[in-house]
């Protein structure tokens, strides 16, 4: 914990600057500079929501988290850190990365919020993306030898109860439910039983079904077919795909506009890259 409070700690320093608000009633002071009442709530409030719950029943604990940090910060000023070579570099790296966020901030803010018509036109030209998949329900009789399988089946088309079979006959755990395991999404089972279970109509029952579990016998009790999931159910992602195609967009235009106005030269002969693949694609064959 104290390691998550000193990094906290060490963030809201670096983005909103070492010095305290020189308004308001003081907190604490560390040395020379001072941290008010509204510098401190300031802080704690510019947090992500999930760590500042925790700040708010921890304010003590953040407090003093604050007051190392500020120490720290001190004795490496004294020190003059802040000319060292490494930290320079480091914080040149952080400020262009820095602007670089705020100015698609800035594009981003004055392209305005998501339409409703926009939210509703996505929706419908991607409704296969909002569907609930086909999911089907199905019983067995799993044991151990085909002879007994076969035994089972003849049983069965003798107009023997399949459920009561199951508790009598099977050795999965099932057994206990009348070898009902529940709904089941395509991909979820073994590919021998699965492929039985498309093949059936709802209350058909299967031949022996052989797996590397045993020999099955099948009954499909149910089979759901794909539904349309409304709107209001997938507004979050919509709004949040949408959002996500207009800053790329926002982004691109920028680039294509900077790249119109501005010179740029490459020595292609100083570039050696011999794997033939996008920056991209390193990254996605790296995950």
């Amino acid at each position: 914990m104290r390691i998550l409070f000193m990094l906290l700690a060490v963030s809201i320093l670096f983005l909103g600057g070492c010095e305290g608000s020189t308004k308001g009633e003081v907190l604490v002071s560390v040395g020379k500079d001072k941290i008010t009442v509204e510098d401190f709530n300031s802080r704690i409030a510019s947090l992500p929501e999930r760590y500042r719950e925790i700040v708010q029943r921890r304010k003590t604990e953040y407090m003093q988290e604050l007051i190392n940090d500020t120490l720290l910060y001190q004795e490496g000023m004294r020190r003059r850190l802040d000319k060292d070579k490494d930290v320079r570099k480091v914080v040149e790296e952080a400020k262009r990365k820095i602007i670089i966020a705020k100015l698609l901030e800035e594009e981003s803010d004055s392209s305005g919020e998501i339409k409703e018509e926009e939210i509703v036109a996505f929706y419908n030209a991607n409704k296969g993306r909002y569907m609930t998949p086909e999911v089907m329900r199905a019983s067995h009789i799993r044991v151990p030898t085909s002879e007994e399988a076969e035994k089972i089946l003849a049983q069965l088309e003798k107009g023997a109860n399949f459920e009561q079979l199951a508790r009598d006959k099977s050795v999965d755990p099932t057994a206990q439910r009348g070898g009902d395991i529940g709904y089941f999404p395509k991909g979820q089972l073994m590919p021998e039983f699965e492929n039985a279970c498309n093949r059936l109509k709802p209350h058909e029952t299967s031949g022996v079904v052989k797996t590397k579990l045993g020999y099955h016998i099948i009954k499909l009790t149910e089979r759901r077919p794909p539904e349309q999931v409304p709107l209001e159910k997938v507004r979050s992602d919509v709004v949040a795909r949408l959002e996500n195609a207009k800053r790329q967009k926002i982004y691109n235009d920028l680039l294509v506009e900077l790249r119109k106005k501005t010179p740029v030269e490459i020595n292609e002969e100083l570039i050696t890259d011999s794997s033939g693949d996008t920056l991209e694609e390193v990254v996605v064959k790296e995950e």
